[in-house]
């Protein structure tokens, strides 16, 4: 009867939170109206589109209940554009009635062909420029000035990092972000915009939000390593359900690190440098692979500790993150071709793997009192 009862009891609850989803908030009608109007002149007047070639209807308007503070009220408003031969979607994101971000999605086609009120540039780095000074005019943002020097003697789109005083742009071949770098640490700023076929299909300036609470290293490597396995240390063993019981391992880490680095972690749109250290496990516990422990590098606060494991991350029930918003990177998210990256291989190897996963149903980790 419990577990009939706590079925139904999820069921509700999902779909009152699907119906939730779909229904748009309401809102005033006074707000309504000003924020639809300033979207509509945002795609007339700022991305540059001929509304004369098409059939435009106001699609949807809704606040947004992704915002992670009470002080920001996030709104999308989403404009169709229709044409007998092409319909573009265009949504636009407004965080306290300020543009933070546009793009431009194709309904029916893969490819882009907006009609422009002005004839575009040829090229896709004049494109972007045009784009990045309609938006200065429009929103007098201090960031896009700085932003466009980083283009100067820029002609084509490849993969590079250019640096104008401590603001860095970084490129590939379909984006571009800006980032401030500060005692070798690149911190987000908000602003990137992204292309395709010479076309800008999303920009975004979330600059005026976005925060560097502290770039001070204050906390040296070796101090991190030590302190870090000292937490690392506090996990002593995992309990694994093998099928038709649970059964406890024990767990050890390595006394020296596979990875100690420092990296950028970003919450509620404020960064602060951390050390991140990553223990092996000695030997690996089925799907455990090892420690990660994150520390302010500014304060020696550890914010963060966890087993990992390939292809995701076990949380551990005993340790609140504090990082609940753009984490720094963990083992499962480094870059690509990371000599130090002990996760990439696990995930290659993952046809060995999945012998032993699939008789693990569930994973709970026990963590000594400290």
């Amino acid at each position: 009867m419990t577990k009939k009862r706590l079925s139904a009891t999820l069921a509700l609850v999902l779909i009152f939170a699907f119906w939730l989803v779909q229904m748009p908030f309401g809102i005033s009608e006074e707000l309504s109206a000003e924020v639809e109007d300033e979207a509509l002149f945002v795609v007339s007047d700022v991305i540059g589109l001929d509304l004369t070639k098409y059939n435009v209807e106001l699609y949807n308007h809704n606040l947004d209940g992704s915002s992670d503070s009470e002080d920001l009220v996030l709104e999308d408003v989403v404009y169709t554009l229709e044409t007998p031969e092409d319909n573009i979607m265009v949504v636009c994101t407004f965080i306290n009635q300020i543009l933070t971000h546009w793009d431009l999605v194709p309904m029916e086609s893969r490819q882009l062909s907006p009609f422009y009120a002005k004839p575009m540039p040829n090229t896709t780095i004049e494109v972007i420029k045009v784009v990045l000074q309609e938006y200065q005019e429009y929103s007098k943002s201090s960031i896009i000035q700085e932003a466009l020097s980083t283009l100067d003697g820029v002609t084509e789109i490849k993969t590079m990092d250019i640096t104008r005083g401590d603001l860095k742009l970084i490129m590939t071949d379909n984006c571009i972000d800006w980032v401030r770098t500060i005692n070798g640490l690149d911190f987000p700023t908000g602003l990137s915009i992204s292309f395709k076929d010479g076309i800008v299909d999303g920009f975004s300036d979330e600059s005026s939000f976005y925060h560097i609470g502290s770039a001070e290293v204050n906390i040296s490597q070796e101090e991190a390593v030590r302190m870090a396995l000292e937490e690392a240390k506090t996990f002593t063993a995992v309990e694994i359900w093998l099928g038709n019981h649970d059964e406890v391992f024990p767990l050890h880490v390595k006394e020296e690190p596979s990875i100690a680095r420092l990296v950028v972690g970003t919450a509620d749109r404020i960064s602060y440098p951390y050390w991140y250290v990553w223990f092996a496990a000695d030997p690996e516990v089925y799907s455990t692979t090892g420690v990660a422990v994150y520390m302010r590098a500014d304060t020696g606060e550890i914010t963060d500790s966890y087993t990992t494991s390939p292809g995701r991350i076990i949380s551990n029930p005993d340790a609140t993150s504090h990082l609940t918003s753009d984490p720094p990177a963990s083992p499962d998210t480094q870059s690509e071709g990371d000599p130090n990256q002990p996760i990439a291989v696990y995930v290659i190897a993952g046809a060995a793997v999945i012998a032993i996963t699939v008789a693990i149903a569930k994973v709970a980790l026990k963590k000594k009192s400290k």
